[in-house]
């Protein structure tokens, strides 16, 4: 899949691209039925939310399961990420976030640099999310949030704020507030199956799901090999993958079964 000019120009000036549709309906409904086996991987990382019962996010759900593992090399995904982010590119780190309707909890404003280069000791961060929506995200089931263009300000200066559901990494109300005065604040939504690229800088967050629908996406965290995680013996695999093989895209055949049982 080849981005067009304006593609590109668009990315680099908002820090974020959004393309609708781009797995189909019955692809992701074969996504979506490994859910289950993935929360029953005792490999997988959990965290629940801030009542301690609700499932709030998987981690490292391509590192045993065969699809979402083909996905991470999807064309549809890596060869858009290789265009954005680097041209040779490892999965950092890859997550459901689940945000379950009624429970799902709030995301306060940060940029995902700030944490690989605190908590994963990336020392210049260089890549970004490919989000892939499992389920319709609309204006009521918290949508991410974006500030267009605060990707070109680089990694800011944290708030030093601490809770459950908000890192000592996020952002200051004020500086948010700064930007969003000037560039506003967008909210990509669309059917389950869109994907929506982001840079490492971009400042976003979400709100808390109050609506009766779920919203789960699977998000892949593409970084360059150049500049990869040190040895970090203290993060289990599934927070910080330790292969660091730069990702070739599946051919042909691995494509054609790729959505089947073989």
């Amino acid at each position: 899949m080849k981005l067009t000019t304006e593609a590109l120009k668009s990315y680099e000036e908002q820090g974020f691209l959004f393309i609708p549709e781009c797995f189909s309906r019955e692809e992701i409904s074969v996504i979506c039925d490994q859910i289950p086996n993935v929360m029953n991987d005792e490999a997988v990382g959990r965290v629940l939310e801030d009542d301690q019962k609700t499932l709030r996010t998987l981690y490292g759900v391509h590192l045993n399961n065969r699809i979402f593992r083909d996905l991470v090399r999807h064309p549809r995904l890596l060869a858009v990420a290789q265009q954005l982010f680097a041209s040779e590119l490892y999965v950092f780190r890859s997550k459901i976030v689940m945000k379950p309707a009624f429970t799902g909890g709030m995301w306060g404003w940060h940029q995902d640099s700030a944490f690989a280069q605190y908590y994963e000791r990336i020392s210049s961060p260089k890549g970004g999310n490919a989000i892939l929506f499992l389920d319709e995200v609309n204006e009521f089931n918290g949508p991410v949030y974006y500030i267009p263009g605060s990707h070109q300000q680089g990694i800011l200066e944290a708030a030093n704020s601490a809770s459950t559901t908000n890192s000592s990494l996020a952002i200051a109300p004020e500086t948010i507030a700064k930007f969003a005065s000037v560039q506003g604040i967008v909210a990509p939504k669309g059917l389950a199956g869109s994907v929506l690229f982001v840079h490492y800088d971009t400042l976003h967050g979400s709100v808390a799901n109050i609506s009766p629908w779920d919203r789960r996406n699977f998000v892949i965290t593409y970084s360059s090999i150049e500049n990869s995680a040190l040895p970090n013996k203290e993060r289990p695999a599934f927070l910080s993958n330790p292969d660091l093989t730069p990702l070739i895209a599946l051919s042909e055949d691995e494509l054609d079964r790729i959505f089947t049982q073989k």
